[in-house]
């Protein structure tokens, strides 16, 4: 009896899963030729010279990487459809909606993150979301910020670098003053340019922390210290950045730093600089890296 009763109830299941991913997929299909203004934008705001984003295209890469180390746990969760879900996915759908008549596209942008989690939730239910929620949360970092805040942030920024990069080479005896963003000094004047703010470093860095938190084995407020850390490694690996610039370039005239290898060694440095600093950190809060038991 059991044996006969199992076929039609498998044949039942597989209906069922059948319909509910060919809905997923019609329904990702539909969102994809919504949002295809925005996948536009932001491609091209990645790609862009000069770019603040450049680590945009990975972050998918990284999320898919992520949802899978937990494909494991996924199985295991009993799917239930969440009304909180649908309510979430058609706010994220109106909020795109105005962001697209008011030609917005960062909050467009955004509503994709809002559009996924409602979709998560409103297929799998709240326990496959939790599993999840991380990796979705991630991709909050390839959305680009508002044009007129990075400009913003990174003056900010680049006049404190100035000023502190003035500071410390008039502790090493050397005469510089600033004006702007401008270093003057005896032999030379220096510009400090938007590279020199270490806003674009700050987001990679940002990004890479939160990623580092999220696989060491630690406490909250020890993961919560190692991200916030990604904040002044950031801005003092680009004042090393700077200082080392202003130094050189007193020593041998301005045209050696103009040299397109000198400069991209430079970005290279502050990387190395900003993500030793990073590991640096995590070591000394004592996190390490989680191991799965085998």
């Amino acid at each position: 009896m059991e044996g006969k009763l199992s076929t039609p109830f498998l044949r039942t299941e597989g209906i069922l899963q059948f319909k509910r991913t060919s809905r997923i997929i019609l329904l990702v299909a539909l969102l994809g030729v919504i949002y295809y203004p925005v996948f536009v934008w932001m491609w091209q705001r990645w790609f862009a010279a000069d770019s603040y984003y450049a680590h945009g295209p990975l972050i998918p890469v990284v999320t898919a990487v992520l949802i899978w180390l937990r494909r494991k746990d996924l199985p295991q969760v009993q799917l239930q459809s969440s009304k909180l879900g649908l309510a979430i996915l058609i706010a994220g759908l109106l909020l795109h909606i105005a962001s697209a008549f008011t030609r917005i596209y960062f909050t467009s942008a955004y509503s994709i993150f809002i559009v996924l989690l409602g979709l998560s939730l409103y297929f799998f239910g709240r326990q496959f979301t939790r599993i999840i929620l991380f990796p979705l949360c991630f991709l909050l970092f390839m959305f680009p910020a508002p044009v007129a805040l990075i400009e913003g942030t990174t003056l900010r920024m680049k006049l404190f670098i100035a000023q502190s990069s003035v500071y410390i080479i008039q502790l090493l005896g050397i005469p510089a003053l600033r004006d702007g963003s401008t270093v003057y000094m005896q032999s030379t004047s220096v510009v400090v340019g938007d590279p020199c703010s270490g806003l674009r470093s700050l987001i990679s860095l940002s990004a890479l922390s939160i990623l580092y938190a999220y696989i060491v084995k630690s406490s909250y407020l020890r993961k919560t210290a190692l991200f916030i850390s990604s904040i002044p490694i950031a801005i003092i690996a680009n004042m090393i950045r700077t200082i080392a610039t202003l130094l050189i370039a007193n020593a041998y005239g301005n045209d050696i730093i103009t040299n397109k290898y000198l400069h991209e060694g430079f970005g290279l440095m502050v990387f190395i600089i900003a993500f030793a600093g990073l590991f640096l950190v995590g070591r000394l809060l004592g996190c390490k890296i989680a191991q799965k038991d085998s």
